[in-house]
């Protein structure tokens, strides 16, 4: 699916009617059980969340899954795929492996996060202090 990349989530809504439809009209759309099935797949998920902290946990490892099913359909996986096929021809420099561009990305992601949760932290406590 070759569509915009729309911005997900609002104060109230993590998916709203037109972001969904955006989503589903161009590529599942086209057949009807498909959407059927995915429409009783985000049931069961509702559901299990209403259920509590189980169903909760339940609900977020299938939408892990169904993050990690879509991934395989995605262009970054496509690019992914072509990068490991040029790995295993031997014609890439060190740097430009798989592993180590991604090692490198993980890396460098984490250190971000890390910065931004302590520096969440300062800002917590110093209104912690200030009260």
């Amino acid at each position: 699916m070759k569509a915009r990349t729309y911005a997900i989530s609002n104060e109230y809504n993590l998916a709203d009617h037109e972001t969904w439809a955006a989503i589903l009209e161009p590529a599942l759309c086209q057949d009807s059980a498909a959407i059927e099935c995915l429409a009783r797949l985000l049931f069961t998920i509702k559901k299990a969340i209403e259920n509590g902290p189980d169903g909760v946990a339940q609900a977020s490892r299938a939408l892990l899954a169904g993050i990690e099913s879509a991934y395989l359909h995605t262009d970054a996986h496509k690019a992914a795929l072509k990068l490991y096929l040029l790995s295993l021809t031997g014609q890439l420099k060190p740097q430009d492996e798989p592993l180590q561009l991604i090692n490198e990305a993980i890396k460098r992601s984490a250190v971000t996060n890390e910065l931004r949760k302590k520096k969440t932290a300062s800002k917590k406590k110093r209104r912690s202090n200030l009260k």
